[in-house]
């Protein structure tokens, strides 16, 4: 796998651009530049990245260390002493299509993307013009809805074959002078994956948690309890969860789930009363259906922060020293079947289990639904 920076620097009103792509040989390729539009490049390697042969390759312009760069400011080579434009206007949408190629010159079909970042700057959500939409959109060609930022947008290219691409600038709500990607740090990245799923849909991560059962530790007569396993189901993308338990003692746990995956997590919490799942939704996701946003929640119990919410539900011993005060306002879904939540009074599981009653719970905490995890994968292996 090889890295290459795509540098790009993209001002409002006269909007310099200049870019630099480099290459390499590769499995995988991510390519960062600076983008005053900036791309190194070298015509001859594994990942080659030229100027398209279309009347847009004139931005592109060879730089004397063998770097593309594709210039939409004065310094252009091309504009020399006429009335040509020297930058992109302020308040618009502009067009540039077929401005750079990408060419697979490897030995194996790749993907190639450009990657797609959480911090990529968008036109404010109250403009009229494009609102939430990215400042500046790379695409296929002349085809200026076939995006190419992100893996799902991803490119399949076979050995020697090339493609053009084109970049659209939002300038809306920006003065002369602004950079549309410094938000980036003016730099992009382009990906060629040999093992990538090209162009395959991204599927929104959606977590549920269940409680499964009560773990205990064997003692010198019986079995004491020590802590509360979740299953964790996982309906899409692989993603990172949090995971907050309430009650004696509290619990916080971060953790990852992969694809489509079910996975269980043992939490410090031996008697929980309440337990919430935490996750990030990417860019370009719906919010699942029925959930609520962190913010949301909080909104719609009274809590200030993730220390409210375990003061609230009764955590003994106030907040564990591993958890924040506070997580992002992410989606959140609380775990679903303790089973006393909303009983009071609260009988729990049992705390203590004798060598000759052992792995079954008291009818007590039984009937209520809590059960040993040695019982339930007993149950679950017949």
């Amino acid at each position: 796998m090889q890295r290459r920076n795509f540098l790009v620097g993209i001002g409002s009103a006269s909007v310099g651009g200049s870019a630099l792509l480099g290459s390499g040989a590769f499995s995988r390729v991510e390519s960062h530049r600076n983008v005053t539009v900036e791309v190194a490049e070298d015509p001859s390697a594994y990942l080659g990245l030229d100027k398209c042969d279309t009347p847009n390759g004139s931005y592109v312009d060879i730089d004397d260390d063998g770097h593309l760069e594709i210039l939409m400011n004065p310094d252009n080579p091309t504009i020399g002493n006429s009335s040509l434009g020297s930058g992109v206007n302020s308040n618009s949408i502009s067009n540039f299509d077929s401005v750079f190629q990408i060419c697979n010159q490897g030995k194996q079909e790749a993907c190639v993307w450009i990657a797609d970042d959480n911090a990529w700057p968008t036109v404010p959500d109250d403009e009229e013009m494009m609102g939430g939409e990215r400042r500046v959109e790379f695409y296929l060609n002349g085809f200026r809805d076939e995006s190419v930022i992100g893996e799902s947008n991803g490119i399949t290219l076979a050995v020697g074959e090339c493609v053009c691409i084109g970049l659209e600038t939002r300038t809306f709500d920006l003065a002369e002078g602004d950079m549309l990607l410094d938000e980036l740090d003016n730099e992009v990245q382009i990906v060629a994956d040999v093992d990538s799923a090209c162009g395959a849909e991204t599927v929104c991560p959606n977590l549920t948690g269940n409680y499964q059962c009560t773990t205990y530790a064997a003692e010198s007569d019986g079995y004491s309890a020590t802590g509360t396993r979740f299953e964790i189901q996982n309906t899409g993308d692989a993603t990172q969860y949090n995971l907050a338990v309430a009650n004696s003692p509290g619990a916080f746990e971060s953790a990852s789930i992969g694809t489509d995956t079910i996975t269980t997590e043992i939490a410090d919490a031996s008697f929980p009363n309440k337990a919430l799942i935490a996750w990030n939704i990417p860019d370009g996701c719906s919010p699942v259906p029925d959930a609520q946003t962190w913010d949301e929640y909080k909104g719609e119990n009274g809590l200030e922060n993730l220390a409210d919410w375990y003061e609230e539900f009764g955590t003994e011993g106030g907040v564990p020293d591993e958890a924040p005060t506070n997580i992002d306002d992410d989606l959140v879904v609380e775990v679903r079947d303790i089973p006393e939540e909303g009983v009071d009074p609260a009988v729990g599981p049992d705390s203590f289990i004798s060598d000759d009653q052992w792995p079954a719970m008291s009818d007590d905490a039984a009937d209520l639904g809590w059960i040993t995890c040695e019982a339930y994968d007993e149950q679950n292996l017949e």
